[in-house]
């Protein structure tokens, strides 16, 4: 009796963990007839830019993503990785810093305090907003690659030395 309840809550849980992974597995592309958020973000000037305009400015090129607020000790640590990565790939991949910070003059202010170069974007509406909650953002920092032919090829790097994206970058010619 014990041993059938024992098999019967191992095959329960089985069951509950292949629903899990099952049920989330992550976008691998952004494809440009896909339904995704009109969300509205604002370039360092003040200009909004939809999100379907980034993925259309870039399209064509290897982009990294990092969603990173100024209060993130995490996001901070990871700042001269990311340095290092554009200093060894400078023409190779666009640099895309997206704010989810509440305040506006907190992420200019931490542009310039930690010089972070690439192209910025904030977005006001945060990480519980339309564009967080359809990548699944809960945790900053995130790191995304996406690559020349608009696929995602990391999703969910949450460090900048995460293996996989060093390993990405070394690869890129």
């Amino acid at each position: 009796m014990l041993m059938k309840k024992a098999l019967n809550f191992l095959v329960c849980l089985m069951v509950l963990v292949t629903c899990q992974v099952g049920c989330s597995q992550p976008k691998t592309s952004f494809d440009e007839d896909a339904t995704i958020p009109d969300v509205t973000m604002e370039e360092i000037g003040g200009e909004e830019i939809t999100l379907r305009d980034v993925l259309t400015r870039y399209k064509g090129q290897t982009v990294l993503i990092d969603f990173w607020a100024s209060w993130c000790g995490d996001c901070i640590e990871s700042f001269p990785y990311l340095k290092d990565y554009k200093a060894n790939n400078p023409q190779n991949v666009v640099f895309l810093y997206v704010n989810v910070d509440q305040e506006r003059s907190r992420w200019l202010d931490a542009i310039e305090t930690y010089n972070l170069q690439g192209d910025h974007l904030y977005l006001p509406e945060g990480m519980k907003g339309d564009l967080g909650q359809y990548i699944g953002l809960t945790w900053i920092p995130r790191f995304m690659v996406i690559n020349p032919k608009g696929e995602i090829e990391l999703w969910k790097a949450t460090q900048a030395d995460d293996k996989a994206l060093s390993s990405y970058f070394k690869s890129i010619p």
